[in-house]
């Protein structure tokens, strides 16, 4: 220690300041806080990383009595105006890790685009990860029917816990014109044999005279008489939570429920009926949902596997044949749907549109192309047109003439027949290489859908008067997906029904009277099913013309 003499010579040490104590004490103090602060930091941190990208589950609507109608709900499930309240989600945090949270600001209140109400999605996360996983056991149960081609993930299955889930709800919605839906929260247990989805866990806040039990047929064609054949599922609240069967097999992950029966198996209805309306459905869950099917077509989950397993990470399981009780926190019954072949984004889930449903498709199929830029005059490219050729009904003619003219006019021609449709991807990957696609009025133009943007759909109407009916089918459509339409609608002398019947018949006069009169599969079997084409090539040759002037380049 250094030292300093007095004046009478006696050597004292020196002593620290207090200015200095003072100094070293709050530097200790700073350190401190900034290691508290920084480890507070990374927690906050990694909260919210954890929820912004690992969570898409939908919140629940709270409806008060008042509000609720016998049978359904007073509106459909909105998943834009569902809340959960700062403190519900505080308390499920508290609860789960034993000590008190804060939660980061940007979990308190409602937020814009896919991050919104990520607070909800936080309670979801800790129903979930409070749920074990383990591997399920096929010892004398019967196994997952549809074993889909994912990626090396396995169903999963999860013990069921007495965690509280934090409502326990039935919401429907029997107002859409085209399909009715359930959303359920809680403890459901579903009873495939019975076609029986029930919420054994008491309802929140329910009234004793309100409706306990909703009929559902999970297909979205309402008005159709297909419906019909659909197979309707019953959804219910047991009286006696007590009494439920027993779940055999749990899921962490929410359920939906939907028909692959009705008119799948046309290509147009498998679009329109089920895939759109599915990925609408479930896409803001990300892959992680499992799929419940009744009318099970097993060709339908064949031909379009590369799209299902993109949407559902675990292999779906057929409702009508699974003698077990499967068990989930969440489930909807039936598929949102809004119009053919499109989506409302205004009215979606996460507002989802018909051009992520087309990004999409370009994923599922690696479709590389994603504009028409054009046709560049200088460098003599050819813009490539797919014709499709139908066999039997709505076929050309005089096809030969037809590609000819095409040909002629300085197209790269591409001919498409119903074989070379069949491999789903490798006609993907056609259909998304040309600039114009052509066809009679059918399902084949159903491929507009892989078009490039700015591409162009000729659709060929058939006659008599059908122009107002095939243009709600695909001309509609176009202008969500990007892409140009066209129609060439066929004169009378041009339709095979000339030879069938006299000019002054009213398949010509008036062709609505037959649909009013005799019902709609004679009209169909009159003007699509006996129905072929004689394309006047001239008068073709003159819409193609301004078709191949709208895509040049100068």
């Amino acid at each position: 220690m250094k030292s300093s003499t007095d004046s009478s010579g006696h050597v004292k040490p020196r002593r620290l300041s207090c200015a200095a104590l003072c100094g070293c004490l709050l530097m200790t103090v700073v350190l401190v806080c900034l290691i508290r602060s920084t480890s507070n930091s990374v927690s906050t941190l990694s909260l919210r990383l954890f929820i912004e990208t690992n969570v898409s589950f939908p919140e629940a609507v709270e409806e008060s009595n008042a509000e609720r109608q016998v049978g359904t709900a007073s509106r459909p499930f909105s998943f834009e105006e569902a809340e959960v309240s700062d403190a519900s989600i505080e308390d499920e945090l508290l609860e789960s890790g034993k000590q008190t949270v804060v939660l980061p600001q940007p979990l308190k209140g409602k937020q814009e685009g896919s991050d919104s109400n990520a607070a909800a999605d936080a309670v979801a996360i800790l129903h979930s990860s409070r749920m074990e996983q383990q591997n399920e056991s096929a010892t004398g149960d019967r196994t997952v029917v549809l074993q889909l081609q994912y990626e090396g993930k396995q169903h999963e299955n999860v013990p069921k816990t007495d965690s509280p889930i934090d409502a326990s709800r039935v919401v429907c919605d029997f107002t859409s014109d085209r399909s009715d839906t359930c959303w359920m929260d809680g403890d459901i247990r579903v009873l495939g044999r019975s076609s029986t989805i029930m919420l054994a866990s008491p309802p929140t806040d329910r009234s004793p005279t309100e409706n306990t039990t909703w009929k559902i047929k999970p297909y979205t064609r309402k008005w159709e008489s297909t419906m019909e054949f659909i197979k309707e599922l019953t959804v219910t609240t047991a009286a006696d939570p007590q009494q439920s069967p027993l779940c055999t097999v749990n899921h962490s992950v929410p359920a939906v429920f939907f028909s692959t029966g009705g008119f799948v198996g046309n290509y147009f209805h498998d679009f329109t009926d089920v895939i759109v309306p599915l990925f609408m459905t479930v896409r803001r869950f990300d892959g992680e949902v499992q799929f419940v099917i009744t009318d099970l077509n097993n060709q339908f989950f064949d031909k379009y596997q590369p799209i299902l397993r993109r949407l559902s990470h675990y292999p779906a399981i057929d409702m009508d044949t699974d003698d077990r009780v499967h068990c989930f926190p969440h489930a909807q019954v039936g598929l949102m749907s809004h119009k053919e072949l499109g989506i409302d984004a205004s009215r979606s889930p996460n507002r989802i549109s018909m051009n992520d449903f087309r990004e999409f498709l370009r994923t599922c199929f690696s479709l590389e192309r994603r504009y028409s830029t054009g046709i560049d005059q200088q460098a003599r490219i050819k813009p490539r047109l797919l014709l499709i050729l139908r066999k039997g009904s709505r076929s050309f003619v005089n096809e030969r003439e037809v590609i000819g003219m095409v040909e002629g006019l300085g197209f790269e021609l591409i001919t498409a027949g119903p074989e070379d449709a069949k491999n789903l991807s490798s006609f993907a990957q056609t259909v998304n290489s040309v600039d114009v696609l052509i066809g009679v009025h059918g399902a084949g133009l159903t491929n507009m859908v892989f078009l490039p943007t700015n591409a162009t759909l000729i659709q060929i109407v058939p006659c008599c008067n059908l122009k107002v009916g095939c243009r709600y089918i695909f001309a509609d459509p176009a202008p969500d997906m990007g892409i140009r339409y066209v129609d060439y609608v066929i004169a009378d002398e041009e339709s095979s029904l000339i030879e069938q019947y006299p000019r002054d018949h009213a398949v010509f006069s008036d062709p609505l009277s037959i649909l009013k009169q005799q019902g709609f599969y004679p009209f169909w079997d009159i003007f699509l099913n006996q129905q072929k084409v004689k394309i006047d090539v001239r008068r073709f040759r003159s819409v193609l013309s301004e078709v191949l002037h709208s895509h040049v380049k100068y």
